[in-house]
């Protein structure tokens, strides 16, 4: 009886082996720096970002010229006046410090929710190319792929057929 299980396992597993699968990769590299999702993000975060790091770069500009403007006058200046300035030049600084580490948290913050959001684009569109394509099975991470394999330009072109673009040509 065992050896009857054994053969009709092993006849399923010849069976099994006999079909094709098709496999397909993604380089999920491509799709988050080529795809028209990312690269809208990106234009977006620059955009909505771009005045505060404005903000921060001309309080950086004052805190300068007001150190060169201390230094200049340190000498003639009294105790009192170089103390008063030096404060006001270091409480510039932290806020300035603040600003920036503030804009870069948030930043990294709004990355991450595209990041998310462009994932489960991206997975849409494999899910598409993959079925229209029959496939059996998508990797999206690979040590080596065959160029035949590679469908990630189907999915950068599913990619921006969903957001309303045309496709590069490449």
């Amino acid at each position: 009886m065992q050896v009857l299980i054994a053969a009709v396992l092993l006849l399923g597993v010849s069976c099994a082996a006999a079909q094709p699968v098709k496999v397909g990769v993604v380089n999920t590299a491509r799709i988050e720096s080529e795809s028209v999702p990312a690269i809208r993000a990106i234009e977006a975060l620059k955009k909505e970002f771009e005045p505060r790091n404005r903000q921060i770069l001309e309080l950086q500009k004052k805190i300068e010229a007001e150190r060169q403007r201390f230094e200049r006058e340190r000498d003639k200046l009294p105790p009192a006046e170089l103390k008063s300035r030096a404060s006001a030049i270091s409480a510039m600084m932290r806020q300035s410090d603040q600003m920036a580490t503030g804009l870069a948290a948030e930043l990294e913050a709004r990355k991450a929710e595209r990041a998310a959001g462009l994932v489960e684009e991206a997975n849409a569109a494999i899910k598409t190319v993959a079925e229209a394509g029959k496939f059996d099975l998508i990797l999206q991470q690979a040590t080596y792929a065959s160029p035949g394999i590679d469908i990630t330009e189907r999915v950068l072109k599913e990619l921006a057929r969903r957001a309303g673009a045309k496709p590069s040509a490449k």
